[in-house]
């Protein structure tokens, strides 16, 4: 590694880390601040909110890595104006892509660390601030804490015996899950039974559908005779706790398992739920590369400041705010786009990166 790429990359790693370290402190301080009522009221103990915040930290360096790499990246370029070492480079005969090169190394070392911890670490992580989260500190089950408002929309998961569950709506305060359909598998995975049911309310321990259809199916998916129909029929599915903590969750689960959540639900009749389920598939991918996009991008602009003191820290201040603000905009656009159906998985979760990258590149020719 040349001289230079060290000087750079010593220069980033300092303000990088202070800036994760900072966003941790600060997540974990207005967290702690906005469940403070229920640790008192509670009496939660100091290791079970040690555990939980200690499980929260991956989380917490996905979502931050990408602004923490951008005020670095604006921070070490406005450093090399205000000494004038980029214009030292520049008549040294370095062009700017060799300058801005350390800084692409630095995007994908960090996007192939993040999607690291993203399928090794985060899924267990957050399991068990889940966990913990559930039974300690919000406790759901509990009477002050029921909401019978808002539904839970479009919980999927895998149930018991292997079965596949959809549920449309689910209102916790109630216990009661709307448009419910159960497919029934095989050993060998494939569907034998699909269950339809109007209503399903939880009593005493035990589902209670009603308004139920009930289809046999052959090998080859095609209904098998004529469907049963019940009027109310008691059923085994999870309970409402694990329906909300294991069916809702798909940001949390490593590739692999989402890859099998996507390969098991595609041949069912619930495209809302199929799309949704895609595009988080795709963003398992596209998120690791947001901090080597935005490091790209932060770098072209922060290359066109000129100024330098105070003017030139403000200007970069503003820069980042605003670059972060358009990236996350457009990208939950076309995150959106995709879950209604209305672009292909891979491009809604792709795009974004595809857009600022080719703005970057552009500019730094420029």
């Amino acid at each position: 590694m040349r001289i230079l790429d060290k000087y750079i990359v010593k220069n980033f790693l300092g303000p990088f880390f202070y800036c994760l370290a900072l966003f941790i402190f600060l997540y974990i301080i207005i967290d702690l601040f906005g469940h403070l009522d229920e640790i008192l009221k509670r009496g939660i103990p100091v290791l079970i909110l040690q555990e939980y915040y200690f499980s929260m930290i991956s989380f917490i360096v996905i979502n931050t890595a990408p602004i923490a790499s951008l005020i670095s990246t604006i921070y070490v370029i406005g450093a090399l104006n205000k000494h004038d070492e980029i214009t030292a480079m520049r008549a040294a005969g370095i062009s700017m892509s060799r300058v801005l090169l350390p800084f692409i190394y630095i995007g994908l070392a960090i996007s192939i660390a993040i999607f690291a911890i993203s399928e090794k670490v985060m899924p267990l992580g957050m399991k068990n601030a889940q966990y913990i989260k559930e039974n300690y500190i919000e406790k759901k089950g509990s009477d002050d804490d029921k909401e019978s408002g808002r539904p839970i929309n479009n919980i999927a998961l895998y149930g018991k015996n292997n079965d596949l569950i959809f549920i449309e709506n689910y209102y916790s305060g109630e216990k009661l899950a709307k448009n419910i359909t159960i497919l029934k598998q095989n050993k060998n995975g494939h569907v034998m039974e699909k269950v339809s049911a109007q209503e399903g309310k939880w009593s005493d321990g035990i589902w209670t559908f009603s308004d139920i259809l009930i289809y046999r199916l052959k090998d080859d998916g095609t209904v098998a005779g004529s469907p049963l129909f019940l009027k109310n029929e008691d059923f085994i599915m999870e309970s409402p706790e694990e329906l909300i903590s294991k069916g809702t969750n798909y940001e949390f689960m490593n590739f692999k398992d989402l890859s099998d959540y996507v390969k098991n639900f595609s041949g069912t009749s619930s495209p809302e739920i199929i799309n949704r389920l895609r595009v988080d598939l795709q963003q398992k991918t596209s998120l690791p590369f947001t901090s080597l996009v935005i490091i790209l991008i932060g770098a072209a602009f922060a290359m066109k400041i000129k100024r330098r003191g105070k003017t030139a820290a403000i200007m970069g201040v503003g820069t980042g705010v605003v670059i972060g603000f358009v990236y996350y905009a457009v990208m939950a656009i076309c995150i959106a786009l995709g879950k209604g159906g209305m672009l292909p998985a891979y491009i809604s979760a792709h795009l974004a990166n595809v857009i600022f990258c080719f703005i970057g590149i552009i500019l730094i020719k420029n």
